[in-house]
Parts: structure tokens; sequence; C-alpha cells
């Protein structure tokens, strides 16, 4: 059949509309790598180049005691310390910074000063609330000074950063000009014998050098392909957004309820003899449970030797063993799609920013953190492959109920180490096997919280992680079909917040409330309305398991209080030194995960971390993971909602999960602790089984085929093949793609 010509001048407005959009993405490539003026006209390249320089100082006394470290003269090295950091705090001050910038010829201005970073001063939780008062001074942000110490050893490290080289040296002269006329005066006022004055002793020349040479143009290119596919999918996206819609009615119509027991199979978890699905409940368990992270079995494995490991491989033999010898219903089903191609994308975008940057890995001694680090990537998508092929629709209901009981243990256990300082979780896995008990467990941090670890290695990730099972337990209490059952899953609710709550993290409440907000935009007045009659009896529980907590944590989220917070502040003071970072390889970065913390900075924030290590296409891929997820759930929250309910509720909580691991990522490098990623990643298993058909009951295709009951032999009439069955329950067989 003859298709139907394209209207006339369809050919031109396309090619028009391609024109467009290449001089869109040009003019978009243009604006990044320079900027116009208007008075005059001009275009100038913008600074994404940046001159650096950096020296180091020693904190001495004319007879060099202080540089003799040994038990004799710890003492003075400890004051060296001490005098250094009072010197990084000098440098700081409003005088200091304007006399700089007088000296390198900023006029009026004054640079922008930061630091120091790897020491966390004490200081309150948070800064008295006091009025805003003007900056004496204006500042140039574009050059920085940077000081450094480490509280422990007598040194000063000085790190400008300037549009050129040159001034970047300039400003690292000043400073320690500065510093020697301000130590001049102070011996001048406070006379010393000469063996005791304080001398600054240079380590060194001034290192310096250009960041980013070519940054401009990449940045240009990653920008000017950026926008041409950004347009070309809005293009495609027209013309094909009401087939798609039209053919994802259609399939998500097609479902089964998963409340139809009648067409039950009778096989699923846990009702079950398949092997796979109780060795995923086992491996929940363990995730929940277990600190398996700190549990280093002596295996000699390629990767790592945590329990996960050599759990994982485990399973992933009986899955390939499944695939080679089970047929039938029982067979894992292996369908990729979107998320699927997304997740394995990532993992391309991180093998190859390793690749790129071996040798300076190798160099630096970085390498093995980043193979490790890749490893255990390769273990979350695995994971993730096999969830996705092993469950099946009626299991996922039973899944969501087994994390919301597992996310009430792990909530008691936390709320009994908050109150009694007794941790649950290593104190009993560590009488079987080798567990390494974190240092700061059940200490007081630097601003006075209690160090709660739970089963995980970082309260960020404990509080994420009920955080993550929080929706299916809202769910559960609005849509429960008993009186019964919607109060245990209120006080799981409660439960879940409170055990958040004593980790005494901002995220504890931030992320829930994140939840709290995806779940009202669906469902407002059901789930506002819910949370409104419940809020008294929440707020009794909360207080209850975890006094002074709430409290606590509502103190730093007060608007006077988060900005100053230290938690907030001694987070963002390190994000001004990352820049030759971020601008030394932009694309692909420095190689994945290679940015170790405790070499270089903590930045507690997954996408900041990305950015530096996979660059800007590998943290785009990594947020398409999440799009693709969202966009996986979103026709099951409201395709099947007025005739399957269940499932639809079961989408919308996975929905809300999957936001608040988004948001939690801009909170803590969350791929470097496992149980969060783990547990993304089995959510999302279960969103992509949620648009699957469950399979038909395997009983009734048996007695259909059954050669005993038909034949000419016995004298009854076989069924016809092309009429169906009115013993056997109408499922369709028909499955939605994954889109």
């Amino acid at each position: 059949m003859r298709r139907a010509a394209p209207p006339r001048g369809s050919r031109w407005r396309r090619l028009g509309a391609v024109a467009a959009l290449i001089a869109a993405a040009a003019l978009a490539a243009g604006l990044v790598g320079y900027s116009v003026s208007l008075s005059p006209l001009a275009v100038h390249p913008r600074g994404l180049q940046l001159g650096t320089a950096r020296a180091q100082l020693l904190v001495d006394n004319a007879d060099s005691a202080i540089a003799d470290i040994n038990p004799s003269t710890q003492y003075q090295t400890e004051l060296g310390a001490q005098l250094a950091l009072n010197y990084a705090l000098y440098l700081r001050g409003d005088t200091p910074t304007a006399a700089i910038g007088s000296q390198i010829g900023l006029g009026t201005k004054s640079i922008s000063d930061s630091g120091p970073f790897t020491l966390l001063l004490d200081r309150t939780n948070y800064g008295p609330k006091l009025p805003v008062l003007p900056e004496p001074h204006q500042v140039n942000h574009s050059y920085r000074l940077l000081t450094d110490v480490d509280g422990t050893h007598p040194i000063l490290t000085l790190y400008a950063q300037a549009p050129t080289v040159h001034a970047a040296v300039a400003i690292v002269e000043a400073a320690q000009d500065l510093l020697q006329r301000h130590l001049a005066e102070a011996k001048a006022a406070h006379p010393l014998p000469s063996n005791s004055a304080v001398v600054l002793r240079s380590l060194g020349p001034t290192t310096s050098g250009l960041v980013a040479p070519h940054a401009r143009w990449q940045l240009m290119a990653l920008a000017f392909l950026g926008v041409l596919l950004a347009g070309a999918s809005l293009m495609w996206a027209r013309r094909r957004r009401l087939a798609r819609d039209h053919e994802r009615t259609e399939s998500i119509a097609q479902l089964d309820r998963l409340d139809d027991e009648e067409a039950a199979g009778g096989d699923e978890w846990p009702h079950t003899r398949r092997v796979l699905p109780w060795a995923m409940a086992g491996f929940m368990a363990m995730l929940f449970l277990v600190p398996f992270d700190s549990i280093d079995l002596p295996l000699h494995l390629p990767v790592n030797g945590t329990l996960d490991r050599p759990v994982l491989i485990a399973i992933v033999l009986l899955w390939l063993a499944s695939m080679a010898v089970v047929s039938g219903t029982a067979k894992p089903r292996v369908k990729v799609g979107p998320v699927h191609f997304a997740a394995l994308a990532f993992l391309a975008a991180c093998l190859l920013s390793v690749v790129f940057d071996g040798r300076a890995l190798a160099d630096m001694g970085e390498i093995s953190l980043a193979v490790k680090k890749l490893a255990l990537l390769i273990s979350y998508i695995v994971f993730f492959f096999v969830v996705a092929s092993v469950l099946r629709p009626r299991e996922v209901p039973r899944f969501a109920a087994l994390m919301v009981v597992l996310g009430v243990v792990v909530a008691i256990g936390t709320i009994i180490e908050y109150r009694f300082q007794y941790n649950v979780f290593y104190s009993l896995w560590g009488k079987v096997l080798p567990v390494t008990i974190p240092s700061e467990m059940d200490t007081i941090d630097s601003i006075g919280r209690l160090t709660v670890y739970g089963p995980t290695l970082q309260p960020l990730e404990l509080a994420a992680m009920l955080a993550m099972v929080l929706p299916f337990a809202i769910l559960g209490s609005i849509d429960a079909p008993t009186r019964r059952r919607r109060w245990m899953y209120t006080l799981a609710v409660g439960i879940l917040i409170a055990g958040g709550v004593a980790t005494a993290r901002k995220t504890s409440l931030v992320v829930p409330g994140v939840v709290i907000l995806v779940l009202a935009a669906y469902r407002p007045r059901e789930v506002l309305g819910t949370m409104a009659k419940l809020c008294v009896v929440l707020f009794v529980i909360v207080h209850l398991a975890s006094p002074g907590a709430l409290g606590s944590v509502i103190s730093e989220l007060e608007p006077g209080h988060i900005n100053s917070a230290l938690t907030t502040t001694d987070r963002t003071a390190r994000y001004d030194a990352v820049t030759p970072d971020l601008l030394s390889h932009p694309l692909l970065g420095r190689g994945y995960e290679s940015y170790d913390p405790h070499k270089y900075r903590i930045l507690d924030n997954q996408y900041l971390d990305l950015l530096i290590t996979v660059g800007a296409i590998g943290t785009l891929l990594y947020l398409a993971i999440f799009a693709t997820i969202l966009s996986a759930a979103r026709p099951l929250i409201r395709g099947p909602g007025r005739r399957d309910r269940r499932r639809a509720s079961l989408a919308l909580a996975a929905f809300a999960t999957v936001v608040a691991v988004a948001v939690g990522s801009a909170l803590f490098d969350v791929l470097s602790f496992p149980h969060v990623p783990y547990l993304l990643f089995f959510i999302a298993a279960m969103i992509l089984v949620l648009r699957e058909s469950s399979p038909a009951p395997e009983p009734a295709r048996l007695r259909t085929a059954d050669p005993v009951l038909v034949g000419p032999e016995s004298g009854l009439q076989g069924p016809d093949p092309d009429q169906p069955d009115p013993d056997v329950p109408s499922v369709r067989s028909r499955e939605p793609a994954l889109v």
C-alpha cells in the first residue's frame, strides 16, 4: 500500500527546523566560550582557564627546633601547627585580602578567600543570629587565595587561582610578604629571645601552571552537541508523542490485576520452589541486617573480599545455571530496555575515564582505587540485571512488604544505638564473622552529634536507606485493606522516621520530606490528609524513640542556622578548591572514583564527585539512569490506577524512592556506599517487573496438555486449539515494551 504523500512544504519546514537547531547549538557553544559586551560592542573569551600557584611555609624558629619532629620537641611541633592555623585564618581577614588585592593591582577590590579545608575547626554547630553587615570591600572572585593546614604539622600551604599564571604567582608572593610583615610587627610589639622568635621558612620555590588550556573548546563542543541532541530529541518526541502514548496506554491496560487471586499461578515467592527468589530475599536481608561492607572474608578474589561479593557471585552462577537448565515460566526472563542501556552507558563512560587517564592515575598511585570502585559499580549493574529477570509482578508487593519489615528492624536497631550506644548489628555479627568496627562508632563528632552507624559505614547512608523504605510504608498505611494492617504500617512509618532522626543528620528530614512531596504530587488528598491525621501519633513515636534528636535536626534546618552550620559551611567551602579539577578534564574526568577523599577533600556530593572523576558526559549518563527509571514508572502510576490500584501504588512508592536517591546524591557520595545503590537498583528492577504481565498459571498449562485426559482411546474430545478453555483463567500474554 502506497503511503500518502507528505503535505507540501513539510520537507522545507523540517529542513528549516534543523537549520534553526544547528544555529541555536552554535549560539549556545559560542556563549559558553565567549561573552559579549554591549558598550562597547565586543566579544571576550570567558575565563575558563585558570592560572594556579602553590607555596608551602614552615612555621619554625631560629634554631629549627620545631622542624625537628621527635618526642622531645613534640610540644613545639604542636605549637607550630597551631600558629600555622592562626596565620591561615589571619590571611582570610578583610584587611589582608584587601591589601593583597591592592598589591596585585585590583585597586579597591579584595581577593576572594577560603580554607582551611583539611581541618575541621572546633566551633559550635551553628553560628549565632547576627545582623548581616555589608562587605567592607568589593571582592573580585576571579582572584582567589586558599589556605590549608592539617592541624598536625607546622606547615601552611598557600594556593592561588587567577585568570593568569602571573597573577596567581603574584597572589602567593603577596601573601608571603604580608605574613612576613605581620611577623615583623608582632616581634616589634612583643620582643622575644632570638632563638625563640617565630620564623617562616619557604619550603622550595613557588610552583605554578595553567589549568586546562583546552577547556574552553571542550566545553563549547559539549554545549553544541548537548543542544543539538536535546533539540533533536524534542523534535523526534513531538512526532512520536501521540503514537507512544497510545501504545503505552494499550500495553498498560492489558496488564493483569495483582489482587486477582484467581489468576495466581501458585508459584510466586514465598510460595515457590524456585531458588532464585529466595536468593534475592536472602540478599535483601543481608543488605539490611548485616554490615557486609565491614566484613572482609579471607578469600582470594580479583575484587574486594567483602561479604556481598561472594554472595553476589554465587547468585550470578545460580542465575546462569537457571538460564541454561530451567525451562518454562521458571526460567529467568532477560528483557533489555532503556534502564539497562543507561546503566551500561554510564559504566562505559566510567571505564573510558579510567582508560584515558590510566597513566596519570598509575603515577599517582590511584589506579587501584579506581579499579575497586569499578568492580563495585559492575556489582550494582549485574545485580540489577539478575533481579529484573527473576522477579514476577505478583512477587513485587511481597518484596515491598519485606523491605518495610527489614527497614523497621534496622530503625529499631538504630534507635537502640542512639539510646544506649550499643550497635546491635556490628556486635552480633562480630561474634561469628571478621567484622571491622569503625573507629568513630558511637563517638561525638566535632559539632556534638553522636555518630550512629547501624549496619552501614556512614550515618548519611543509614538515613537515606531508611528514607528509601518510607514511601512503601506510607502508601501501605493508605491502601491497607484492614484497620489492623493500616495501624501496623502507620507504626512502621513512625519507627522509620524515628530511626532516621536518630542519626542526627539533616538528610533524615530532607529526604523523607522529598518523599512526602512526591507522593502528595500524585495523590494530594490521600497523602496530605493521612499525614495530617497521623502527625501527632508520628511526633509522639519519634519523640519517645529518639528524644532530643528531632529538635537537634530541626535546629540545623532553621533558616538562620542552615547556612551557618558546620556541616554546610565546611562542605560548601571546599567547592572553590575543586574548580581546577573540574576544568582539567571537563568531558570524561580524571578517572572514575579516583578522587580519594582521604587524600584530597571530602565533597559529600555525588554529582560534584562525578563531574571531577567522569566529567560532564558521565554525570549526564548518571542522571539518565534516574530519568529512564522514572520514565518507566510514570505510565504505571496513572495507567492502571483505576483498575489495579495496588500496581499503581507500588510504582508510585518506587518512583518516590528514586527521586529521593537523586536528591540524596547531592548530599553525600551515594555510589561509594553500597547499601543505597544496591537498594536503588533493586527498586528499579521492581518497576520494570511491574510493567510486565504475570506468567500464565503453570497447573492450567499442564492440565490442557495431559495426554491421559485426551485421546481416541478415552472417548473424550480434546479441546479446540482455536477456542479458549473455560476452565483456564484468561491471562493476556502480551507484554509491554520497557520504555
